[in-house]
């Protein structure tokens, strides 16, 4: 029975009539009271969001029901019988109870033992004196809703805030599912017992009400509102109004638990290898764990993917949003046939495509898979802050600490990949790049604000932070150098480029090398200059570079190390991108020496022929490598130094720093 502590009494009057029929085991499940706190703000923390003309009770009722259907789901009930604290049981329900189960469909989801069905359409039926019915009903006052039932009206609740749409209470909700055949119902008809009670019409005007008064238009089932329950008769009874339990309580559970919990919700699956990305997510899930109970939020922005061992071992569960709970409109814009209206869609939404999991079903899911008692919950990438939203407050205060992992300035790196696009003549992409970093510069001063504790891959990153959203204050958590993989073998190359291949400043990095440097450096050296790309999904446009023979391309190898090993030297001739460049660290990480664009070292403590050679220029780069491919004097003094910046980004280092930061 879902009952208010402040309007206790009328729990106890209803758990005797209940008990007088026959029922002996109900339990008392404590409600949202909108009353006494505001039931808005505790449905949002959960990831629903009510039409702003409900009432405070009616958000309440919603909330207290969708916890216990969420409950259901969690603990895989069967099912569950609910009642309402001012129900009010037929007397004869005690006998005619078996012949109403006998007829009750078995597949169900939601039995309405007490509803608000409409006379008219009772009387259309064959047989209006049908004990069981599926006709649409209002009211949850006595209601069975099943595991099945559960899982299908969370469902739809995700689907509804999906489209856009406030909740209504969810009375109303259920309902207009009914009508539309979305879910599976049943309803007891109780029009054709004898009356067992006054009815509230028949009370009307009267100066007195007896204790049980049946609410008539809530009374074509077996199972009665009683409108005394909520009359003047009781005034005399009503407490004063406490301070709500729910906090207690929830105070009680933290100090029962033996660690702190954290939500670590993430675009790409952590990894100790693979991409920037994955190592970035790796080294917060290995410090969150070492203080907290993780539960992690899988956003798939760049695909689903298997979760591997190495996380669920760092998690005690894992949740992967499915594609359904993203933006359905970012949903369709890749199905759009025509280019300029694909580009037109998305420069004029309000959000980067990155942002399609940040949804009101989204989040709804997260909560229901987390719960809203949360200690820490830590968001990588500013495109998915939103999904913080549920414990995030703004110019308030919030027990939830809100840790955001930017990494890198997405509005500097749109920026900069609009300007790739340019360089290839792709005007149209970007002018969606252009748009995006414009979104991006709205979304980081929105959010880096809300943030208990900002994070960002460099100085660099900080300082461009600190312009655009003015009294924030960031800190530097560097990225970690890759760990050395798997021995292999390699054929011996001369030059080695590693990264992401699908990526388009990788992509444009590897055709920039080898069709404008490669060349001069072969004049430098009077020789043939073998030159491997390797990395993961390799794009046609790099696969395409071997029509020069002195160029392979190694897609998703399993290790880079054998390729680090057979090399002279390494280079990062970047000209977009944002954040640290792993792929120096992992160089320095297996002793090679590397030749780097300054915007490809961008945010390390390095200097130019101290740890590394810069160069900007196709002419500057083919001298820098040709000058380390010929002195190995000089790549021995650079790898020497480069070796300490390595060690200072290692993964031990960086884990023990963040872990510090996140502590409770």
């Amino acid at each position: 029975m879902v009952y208010l502590p402040r309007l206790r009494w009328r729990a106890t009057h209803s758990l005797a009539k209940l008990r007088e029929v026959g029922f002996r085991n109900v339990v008392l499940e404590e409600g949202v009271d909108g009353f006494t706190g505001d039931p808005r703000d505790v449905g949002e923390r959960h990831g629903w969001f009510f039409d702003p003309g409900l009432g405070p009770g009616e958000i309440g009722n919603s909330v207290s029901m969708l916890r216990l259907w969420r409950r259901v789901v969690e603990e895989r009930l069967s099912y569950l019988l609910v009642f309402e604290d001012d129900v009010l049981p037929h007397p004869d329900i005690a006998q005619l109870g078996p012949e109403y189960w006998a007829q009750t469909p078995q597949d169900a989801d939601f039995v309405l033992m007490g509803n608000q069905m409409e006379l008219s359409d009772i009387a259309a039926l064959p047989d209006p004196r049908r004990r069981v019915v599926t006709l649409p009903s209002w009211c949850l006052h006595a209601y069975v809703i099943t595991q099945d039932g559960a899982r299908r009206g969370l469902e739809l609740v995700a689907r509804e805030l999906a489209s856009d749409r406030w909740l209504s209470s969810i009375d109303v909700e259920l309902r207009r599912w009914m009508v539309g055949a979305d879910v599976r119902h049943a309803c007891w008809n109780g029009t054709m017992l004898r009356q067992a009670f006054p009815s509230s019409n028949e009370m009307r005007g009267k100066s007195e009400l007896p204790l049980d008064v049946t609410w008539s238009k809530r009374a074509t089932g077996p199972f009665f509102q009683n409108f005394s329950l909520g009359s003047s008769i009781w005034p005399e009874r009503e407490p004063p109004v406490q301070p709500r339990r729910w906090r207690r309580t929830r105070s009680r559970m933290r100090r029962r638990r033996h660690r702190p919990r954290a939500v670590f919700i993430s675009p790409v699956l952590p990894s100790l290898s693979g991409s920037g990305l994955a190592i970035r997510a790796g080294v917060a899930l290995e410090a969150l764990a070492g203080a907290f109970d993780v539960q992690f939020v899988f956003a798939p922005v760049y695909g689903q993917v298997a979760v591997p061992p190495w996380v669920a071992e760092r998690t005690g569960t894992t949740l992967v949003l499915p594609e359904a709970t993203a933006d359905p409109f970012l949903r369709m814009v890749p199905h759009i046939s025509t280019p300029s209206e694909r580009s037109r869609a998305l420069i004029g939404y309000p959000r980067p495509f990155q942002a399609r999991f940040c949804t009101p079903a989204a989040a709804a899911e997260i909560v229901a898979f987390t719960g809203a008692d949360i200690d820490l919950v830590y968001v990588f990438r500013l495109y998915l802050a939103r999904l913080a939203e549920p414990w995030s407050v703004d110019g308030g205060k919030s027990r939830t600490r809100f840790v955001l992992d930017l990494d890198e300035d997405e509005a500097s790196a749109a920026r900069q990949i609009a300007a790739l696009h340019r360089r290839a003549g792709d005007e149209r992409s970007a002018e969606v790049a252009d748009a995006d970093a414009a979104k991006f510069e709205r979304m980081a001063q929105r959010w880096a604000a809300r943030a208990d504790l900002l994070l960002a891959s460099s100085a660099h990153e900080v300082a461009s932070l600190e312009v655009l959203a003015p009294g924030v204050k960031a800190h530097v958590l560097p990225n970690a150098a890759p760990p050395a993989g798997v021995e292999g073998s390699a054929p011996p190359i001369d030059v080695l480029f590693v990264g992401n291949c699908s990526y388009l400043p990788n992509i444009e990095a590897a055709r920039w090398f080898c069709q404008d440097v490669l060349p001069l450096v072969r004049a430098r050296l009077g020789r043939g200059v073998r030159v491997a790309v390797v990395g993961s999904h390799v794009d046609e446009r790099v696969a395409s570079l071997t029509a020069d023979p002195d160029v392979v391309v190694v897609s998703n190898p399993p290790s880079v190390t054998p390729w680090y090993r057979s090399t002279t030297i390494a280079v990062v001739p970047l000209l977009a991108g944002g954040g640290t460049r792993l792929k120096i660290l992992e160089a320095f990480a297996h002793r090679r020496p590397v030749v780097s664009t300054r915007l490809g070292a961008e945010g390390l403590p390095v200097a130019d022929g101290v740890h590394l050679l810069l160069a900007d220029t196709p002419g500057d780069i083919a001298d820098a490598c040709a000058r380390l491919i010929s002195e190995p004097s000089l790549r021995a003094s650079l790898v020497h130094s480069a070796v300490g910046v390595a060690i200072d980004h290692s993964r031990p280092s960086v884990v023990t720093r963040l872990a510090r930061l996140v502590e409770p």
